[in-house]
């Protein structure tokens, strides 16, 4: 089974795009903010992309997450979603990857496939 973190704080956001995954054949492990995140992939070895949103109500960015997570040993991939129609300006690392919202099932599969 392919594994994503997903991390949303945006419940319907959160439901509909597990949903999409699950359908598609992936395990979910959903987080709604970056603390909860952390912690979970602090214990979880099978993840094997993060899917999270840029702008998270509380703690960390979506990229500020994922460094974090990087520098505490996990080594997947990760794709920040956002509704902004353009990626950061400061561009993202080599293993990071940005997926415009609102997106479809296709545009979601096409990202993570090759990831998970």
């Amino acid at each position: 089974m392919k594994t994503v973190l997903l991390v949303e704080d945006n419940r319907d956001v959160l439901e509909l795009t597990a949903d999409m995954l699950q359908d598609a054949g992936y395990e979910v492990v959903a987080a709604n903010g970056s603390e909860q995140a952390m912690q979970v992939a602090s214990v979880r070895a099978d993840i094997g992309v993060v899917l999270t949103d840029l702008n998270l109500n509380e703690g960390m960015t979506g990229i500020e997450m994922g460094v974090a997570m990087y520098k505490d040993g996990l080594k997947c991939p990760l794709i920040v979603m956002s509704g902004n129609a353009e990626p950061p300006e400061m561009g993202f690392p080599s293993w990071m990857r940005y997926l415009a919202k609102p997106f479809d099932r296709k545009a979601l599969l096409a990202a993570i496939t090759g990831y998970a």
